[in-house]
């Protein structure tokens, strides 16, 4: 109980829990195997209340982690009632329709008890990079072929460790070692935010934070009701085209907004395809969430009430609500696409106010190496954020998810690679009065004499870079070549012969306003620096022909 705390500790209590979640976070980045991981910060890490519903999360995550979390440990506690779980247990799944979408993403979920009684849960999130199957790869026909599926179970049972679970993980694995690593470090991050999180309730004389989530979830709802009220009432709709696996796909949104609150309806998209880029309702209505808050609610913490003001469905199977068993090794292609269509149906409810559509999904880099130097390497390549308003959109910047590249160095010592070029792309931001950011170039190749096999799974915008907004010219679609003239214009495996290297030029951010409004000393410092050339400068920024007003 917080019984007398004044609106100030109340507030004190709140940011404390938020750094139990960064504690958690930043324990699991120092315990993970995996570089996408330790490196990138493919994870999420969150508090919750005795009922499951999430408190607060940590700043280091991904949307897709985080919101998806958000339903998740409600949904693993239907399979596992808190009546059933005593102190020392934790509970695990990967399944893509209870947690993160795909089978890579494990979620474990741990009770947290004080005097014998469940005051809260830490739950966490992050990526295993290898669990069987066709390993990173949208060639699966299902789900069934993309690796093993765990069912809601106990990862451990008081003190003892599930080792039969860990086996058959590990078993599974190319990595396997790994694969059992990263696992426990989703169990070790959750018991070191346990112990901050029982330790701030005794600092605080706490029995347990039923007065605190109230507060929290009141103050959230307030502020995230009077932040929609920004966005005049109405419906609005908007539709953007990906590339997808080999035609085509479309994504529809019918947004109704009124009252404090946003539906969003992604029926009329296209229907479920037979390759790995679907996407399960729960991951694609935490991207498409997470769009909206970005614009409208950026101030207001991330938390069970600040999500319950938004609410997304979709008619059954589709690439945006596939039903199992549809293959969504990939699914963040077509989740990461929906914050740019959410922005599309708000540019019309607050015109001249919304970005510029930015590259969406990452490119995930997974190279492997067969014979006596076999290894799998999974990283990822970033694109540029589109122009703000007012401000140059951010270069080679992983919006939505937020994650981080592998460094270099550290990509390079895990597997036998060496990056020749990682710059950036010049030319590849869309003009406008602000440029959009730009995306990079990356040259790979392997370091002994042996070939490479390439996914590329997530190479989406080949086609079609992002949309500009009122004037801006559109950026870059990306490029993917092998030095032996391949191109590659789908989402299948590729082979890199021995010798042979990878070129990949990821999309740039669309621009903002007219180019000719430009600031004259601004094209000339990105002239100077090398954002754009001698002939973008003479002749996109002198007149606004061709522009693309996408709305």
């Amino acid at each position: 109980m917080t019984d007398g705390l004044d609106i100030v500790a109340q507030n004190v209590l709140w940011n404390r829990l938020i750094s139990v979640c960064e504690e958690q976070a930043n324990a699991l980045m120092r315990a993970a195997f995996g570089a996408i991981v330790r490196e990138a910060g493919d994870l999420s890490a969150g508090v919750f209340d005795a009922n499951g519903d999430m408190l607060a999360q940590a700043v280091t995550g991904t949307p897709g982690h985080v919101n998806t979390m958000a339903a998740s440990v409600r949904e693993m506690l239907r399979f596992v009632p808190p009546d059933m779980l005593a102190p020392g247990d934790a509970l695990v799944t990967n399944d893509p329709w209870l947690g993160a979408g795909h089978v890579f993403d494990f979620v474990v979920v741990t009770p947290a008890f004080l005097n014998g009684v469940i005051v809260g849960y830490l739950a966490s999130t992050s990526h295993i990079v290898d669990v069987g199957g066709r390993g990173w790869s949208a060639e699966g026909r299902s789900v069934f072929e993309e690796g093993i599926t765990i069912p809601v179970m106990r990862l451990r049972r008081g003190s003892k460790l599930n080792e039969d679970l860990l086996d058959i993980v590990a078993m599974n694995s190319r990595v396997p070692h790994e694969a059992r690593g990263d696992i426990l470090s989703l169990l070790t991050c959750n018991d070191t935010g346990i112990a901050r999180l029982i330790d701030l309730m005794s600092e605080y004389q706490l029995t347990d934070l039923s007065d605190l989530a109230a507060f929290i979830f009141e103050r959230s709802a307030h502020g995230t009701k009077t932040a929609l009220a920004r966005a005049p009432a109405g419906v609005y709709h908007n539709q953007m085209q990906l590339d997808g696996y080999d035609s085509p796909i479309a994504l529809h949104a019918r947004m109704t907004v009124g009252d404090g609150c946003i539906d969003v309806d992604l029926s009329g998209s296209s229907p479920a395809v037979d390759r790995g880029i679907n996407c399960p309702l729960n991951y694609a209505a935490a991207y498409a969430a997470f769009g909206i808050r970005a614009l409208l609610t950026p101030d207001i913490p991330n938390n069970q009430a600040s999500l319950d003001a938004i609410t997304v469905t979709a008619t059954p199977g589709l690439v945006v609500s596939a039903e199992r068993p549809s293959p969504v090794t990939a699914r963040h292609v077509i989740g990461q696409a929906l914050p740019d269509l959410m922005l599309g149906c708000l540019e019309q409810a607050l015109p001249g106010q919304v970005l510029a559509e930015s590259a969406g999904a990452l490119w995930t880099m997974s190279l492997s190496g067969t014979g006596r130097n076999a290894f799998t390497s999974l990283n990822v390549a970033l694109g540029g954020m589109g122009a703000r308003p007012a401000l140059d959109g951010l270069s080679t910047t992983a919006f939505p998810s937020g994650v981080g590249a592998v460094p270099v160095e550290a990509a390079e010592v895990a597997a036998p690679l060496i990056y020749h070029a990682k710059e950036f792309a010049t030319d590849t931001g869309g003009a406008g009065a602000y440029r959009g950011g730009l995306g990079q170039r990356i040259e790979i190749g392997a370091r002994h004499d042996q070939d490479l096999s390439l996914s590329a799974a997530a190479f989406e915008r080949l086609t079609t870079g992002p949309a500009g907004r009122q004037g801006g010219l559109d950026g870059a679609p990306g490029a993917v070549t092998i030095t032996d003239g391949t191109r590659i214009t789908d989402k299948g495996i590729y082979k890199i012969p021995a010798g042979e290297r990878l070129i990949l030029q990821t999309p740039g951010g669309g621009g903002f306003g007219t180019p000719a409004d430009r600031d004259r000393e601004a094209v000339a410092q990105d002239l100077s620096d090398g954002l754009i050339s001698a002939e973008a400068a003479a002749t996109l920024y002198q007149s606004n022909t061709n522009g693309r007003n996408q709305k």
